[in-house]
């Protein structure tokens, strides 16, 4: 990534004032939030900066690194769905019922992997509540 852009990309995650570190490493922007539930408006606010000024055609994806975020800037193409049902409205062979409104990584398997209580811990059981209330039981 040129200089100029990853530049203008430090200067914007820190003028939203919600990181307390940033870094791009080949190409990947690194942060750590200040409060991680600010990840997915960052997430959407980083896209919309990175489509208006420097790739009409690009976009963002997001992953959970441990106790960071990662950003990727990639093509359009290669974007993950993530964003509202208007945005891809109308586009080529989607329609807002194929969208899928999360990004599950191997990195983020693996988080949960390693951070995951004792069995009968009180997570899980609200979690399995949350999941047979869904299901209907």
């Amino acid at each position: 990534m040129f200089k100029k852009i990853e530049r203008q990309i430090q200067i914007f995650t820190k003028a939203t004032g919600m990181v307390s570190r940033q870094e791009i490493v080949h190409g990947t922007l690194y942060v750590k939030f200040n409060d991680d539930r600010d990840c997915d408006f960052f997430h959407k606010e980083l896209r919309t900066f990175y489509r208006k000024f420097i790739s009409a055609d690009g976009g963002v994806n997001m992953y959970a690194v441990g106790d960071e975020f990662a950003f990727d800037f990639v093509p359009e193409d290669r974007e993950a769905p993530v964003f509202s049902d208007e945005e891809y409205s109308g586009k080529e062979g989607m329609m807002p019922d194929d969208i899928d409104k999360g990004v599950w990584s191997e990195f983020a398997e693996e988080e949960l992997l390693n951070n995951q209580e004792p069995d009968g811990s009180k997570v899980d059981t609200a979690m399995q509540l949350e999941i047979e209330s869904l299901k209907g039981k």
